[in-house]
């Protein structure tokens, strides 16, 4: 199958004719269907792979590596929508001073009670 005039679609096809005769892939290679890089798999790996795409067709038509996933979140995270902080105000209480003097009294009275 080393043929320069073999389309993506045939090469699939023999991929997943290969596997279903020999149970695994003539290389251990999934190749990424954006960036075109090379990601080893096989045995178990493969398997896991394969089960979650759906199929042996199914992987090798929409497999995505690891390199292009993290972009895509790094991206999604870059575009959030970032809100400002709410700035904290300080509550301030303002007594007069009656109202302490009252406070100050009242205390004198439990003092003179609990004695």
């Amino acid at each position: 199958m080393s043929n320069k005039n073999t389309t993506p679609a045939e090469v699939i096809e023999y991929l997943v004719s290969y596997f279903e005769t020999f149970n695994s892939l003539p290389t251990p290679v999934v190749e990424c269907q954006v960036s075109g890089t090379a990601y080893t798999a096989f045995g178990t790996n493969l398997k896991n792979k394969i089960e979650k795409a759906g199929g042996i067709k199914e992987l090798l038509t929409t497999f995505t590596g690891r390199g292009v996933k993290k972009a895509e979140k790094v991206k999604e995270e870059v575009t959030a929508t970032i809100t400002p902080r709410k700035k904290k105000t300080k509550k301030v209480i303002h007594i007069s001073a009656n109202d302490l003097e009252e406070s100050r009294v009242s205390l004198n009275e439990l003092v003179e009670i609990a004695d």
